[in-house]
């Protein structure tokens, strides 16, 4: 009996799946897939995608990556929506890797990605910090006959802002206009940040004071923005201005508008009016929060007024209200700033047993404060319980052994981080592999290239020649030689620096023949004219 295309036994034996992923009864799954193979029933497409739905909304991405490559072995075909919805999935959850690994299989499985497939790539790309591919997405996108929009660009725009690369972004917006794509608020609001961060403070205010001209009516975040611009070029008249033209015009102001407005007076060396705004704020029924507390407690520390600083940040924690780590560190800086080195020291060893932050935020401070002793217990301490679920928080502690040359411990962070289900970033694998290297332990940083590789996952051009090198290192010029020929006949790779490193290696082994052959390759190749 068929029903809607899919067989009835093949559509209770789904179900069935179904009430036993929501009842947390994993084990189950594969006892009915056996059942179904021993009643020579083959799963279809919409078993599979069940699985592979349920662990992953579950956060069980290693299941279901297992069942994905359980399809793909069965020849049976996913959908868009299916890697679509995984890709989505490991984005919310911030393991990026993962996300580019699924998008590749995507690919690989001869499905095209849509125009949402492509804008939320060109995200994942850039929060991996992987800026080259997600540029490169653009140009994919027209080879294939799908042409970016408004949405694309800006999701661009915004990631090379987040990771303060002001002059790409002015490039993108260009190319944006050249396009002739649309502006819309997002754009607007991104652009004039980056004006802002350039020092262009009067291009920021004309696309600000235009965009009512092109129907995008600016909203809080465009004036805030702006208010921002303003105070950072030392326009402190304009910023009162703008901000008692948003009270006139009753335009919504929010906290993010009293903060930027209370770092404006502290900038300009009126605490005193600083200190009323967050009262007036306070009487409007806007609530301050752990900036607003941030940063009146760091004007008044820069003011010499101590003493109110710790004063209000006693009260704070003990009114309950949430210190985060900016709050935290803003505290610790005045201590310091003032010579109080004994107070700093006093709260970062509280830290080590938090009660009024998350261990996940003090793992953070600590890490940050280079507090390696401290930052280590409470890392293992939070594994342990089970409290460490922000992939960051790995790459926080990779980061501090790897600055303090804590070869294994960065191994055992990086064991802990695998054995929770989270895929390495590139920055944490190159990390871990030079790890490897310092402990002389080849082969494992050759199986985590390989098994990352395999897993579809894109490095930048940093973790290949770590490689190289790591392989130079062990004297195995032969494996030096293989990957040198398949990164020179990838595209993406900059080939100038590949050559350059290669032949690095062989000079630091006295292999003197082997590295004028890779330069005078390089030479003939014209690739020693070509930009960097």
């Amino acid at each position: 009996m068929i029903l809607h295309g899919i067989p009835l036994l093949c559509l209770h034996t789904m179900l069935s799946c179904v009430m036993f992923l929501r009842a947390k009864q994993w084990d189950h799954a594969h006892g009915l897939f056996d059942e179904m193979r021993n009643r020579a029933l083959a799963p279809d497409r919409y078993t599979y995608s069940t699985l592979i739905t349920h662990f992953g909304k579950a956060g069980m991405f290693d299941a279901s990556l297992f069942w994905l490559q359980q399809m793909e072995l069965d020849r049976v075909s996913g959908d868009l929506v299916l890697y679509s919805n995984l890709i989505e999935l490991s984005r919310k959850l911030c393991d990026y890797s993962k996300a580019i690994s699924i998008f590749m299989r995507l690919k690989k499985s001869g499905i095209m990605p849509d125009l949402v497939a492509y804008n939320s790539m060109i995200n994942v790309f850039g929060k991996a910090k992987l800026f080259r591919e997600a540029k490169l997405l653009m140009k994919e996108m027209r080879e294939v006959g799908i042409m970016p929009d408004t949405v694309s660009y800006s999701t661009l725009l915004s990631v090379y802002v987040e990771n303060a690369k002001f002059v790409e972004a002015l490039s993108v917006f260009a190319e944006m206009n050249e396009a002739k794509c649309p502006l819309d608020l997002t754009t607007c609001n991104v652009m004039i940040d980056v004006y802002g961060q350039l020092d262009m403070a009067k291009e920021a205010d004309r696309l600000f004071w235009s965009m009512r001209k092109m129907g995008i009516e600016p909203n809080v975040v465009s004036y805030n923005t702006l208010l921002r611009v303003y105070g950072e070029a030392d326009l402190f008249g304009e910023a009162i201005h703008l901000f008692r033209l948003m009270q006139k015009k009753d335009i919504e102001q929010n906290v993010v508008t009293y903060n930027t407005m209370i770092k404006v007076y502290g900038k300009s060396l009126e605490h005193e009016k600083a200190t009323n705004l967050m009262q007036e704020m306070q009487n409007r029924g806007i609530e301050p929060n752990a900036i607003t507390y941030s940063t009146i407690i760091s004007i008044w520390g820069k003011a010499g007024k101590l003493d109110r600083a710790a004063m209000l940040f006693q009260k704070l924690r003990s009114s309950g209200v949430e210190i985060d780590q900016v709050l935290y560190q803003t505290m610790i800086v005045a201590y310091e700033r003032a010579g109080l080195v004994a107070h700093a020291k006093r709260l970062l060893h509280e830290l080590k047993h938090p009660d009024s932050i998350p261990r996940e935020t003090a793992i953070k401070i600590l890490a940050r404060a280079g507090r390696i002793e401290e930052a280590t217990w409470v890392f293992r301490q939070a594994f342990d319980a089970g409290e460490v679920k922000d992939i960051s928080v790995f790459g926080c502690m990779v980061d501090l052994f790897s600055r303090n040359r804590k070869h294994a411990n960065v191994i055992e962070v990086f064991e802990k981080m695998r054995g929770a289900g989270y895929f390495p970033g590139s920055n944490e694998i190159a990390l871990v592999l030079n790890a490897y290297g310092k402990l002389h332990e080849f082969e494992k940083a050759d199986a985590l290239y390989k098994e990352m590789q395999e897993e579809e996952c894109v490095f930048p051009d940093e973790v290949h020649f770590q490689m190289l090198s790591l392989y130079g290192a062990r004297k195995d010029f032969m494996m030096v030689e293989a990957l040198f020929e398949r990164l020179d006949s990838d595209p993406n790779i900059n080939k100038k620096e590949l050559h350059l490193v290669v032949a690095s290696i062989y000079e630091s082994k006295n292999r003197l023949n082997d590295a004028s052959r890779i330069m005078n390759r390089m030479s003939k190749g014209g690739i020693l004219r070509s930009p960097a």
